[in-house]
C-alpha cells in the first residue's frame, strides 16, 4: 500500500505528523508531491518532495492526504484540482484536514457528501454546502475523510481504520490512548 501526501508552502505539518508516523510504522509506503520541488511548512522547515504533481501516477496510490494550511492560493490550481478529481473518479481515498477540505470543494468532489472543516464555510460559499457540514471532528463519507485541524489524532486513526492498518479494535484504541498520552501506568 502506498500513500501520497500533497504538500505546499505553509502547510501545517503537525496535522499530518501523527498520520505519517502511523503509516510508516505499519509499513505503508509514503511519497510526497507538490507543485514545486521544495516547500516550506508552517514551522519554517524546508521540505524536498519526492516528485512534482504532474509526475504522479494515481494508480500507484491507495490514498491522497492533504494537510491544512491556507487553501486560497491553491483553489484555482488546475494541476491540483485534476489530481484530486482523478483520485475521486477512481474511488480512491482522499483525506483532508483543517483547511484542506476547501480544496475538495474547489475540485467539486465534496458534492452532496458530509464533510468536516476548520474553515469558516461562509468565506467559501461556492465550495461548501452548509447542509452537509458535519458537527463531528472527523467525517468519513464514501471515499472522503475530512477533519477539524485540532482532531489530528482522530484523523490519523480514521485514516488508519479505513486503510485497515490496525490489527483489531484493541490496537486502534491503544493507538488513540498512546497519542492522547493516556497509557501511563
Amino acid at each position: 500500500m502506498k500513500a501520497l501526501f500533497f504538500l505546499y508552502d505553509g502547510y501545517v505539518e503537525w496535522e499530518i505528523s501523527t498520520l505519517s508516523y502511523l503509516l510508516h510504522v505499519t509499513n505503508v509506503e509514503i511519497e510526497t508531491t507538490a507543485l514545486t520541488s521544495e516547500v516550506v511548512h508552517s514551522g519554517q522547515f524546508r521540505v524536498k518532495v519526492d516528485q512534482l504533481i504532474e509526475e504522479c501516477q494515481i494508480e500507484d496510490y491507495s490514498i491522497l492526504i492533504i494537510p491544512g494550511g491556507n487553501p486560497e492560493p491553491l483553489v484555482n490550481n488546475e494541476k491540483l484540482i485534476k489530481l484530486i478529481q482523478d483520485f475521486d473518479s477512481q474511488n480512491k481515498w482522499i483525506a483532508a484536514i483543517c483547511g484542506a477540505p476547501t480544496l475538495l470543494g474547489a475540485s467539486d468532489v465534496i458534492r452532496d457528501r458530509e464533510y468536516t472543516t476548520s474553515m469558516n464555510i461562509a468565506d467559501f460559499p461556492t465550495y461548501f454546502n452548509p447542509t452537509f457540514k458535519s458537527k463531528a471532528d472527523v467525517t468519513v463519507s464514501e471515499n472522503l475523510i475530512t477533519a477539524e485541524g485540532n482532531a489530528y489524532v482522530e484523523f490519523a486513526v480514521a485514516v488508519g481504520k479505513q486503510l485497515g492498518i490496525f490489527k483489531d479494535r484493541e490496537d486502534e484504541l491503544e493507538t488513540v490512548l498512546f497519542f492522547k498520552n493516556q497509557l501511563r501506568g
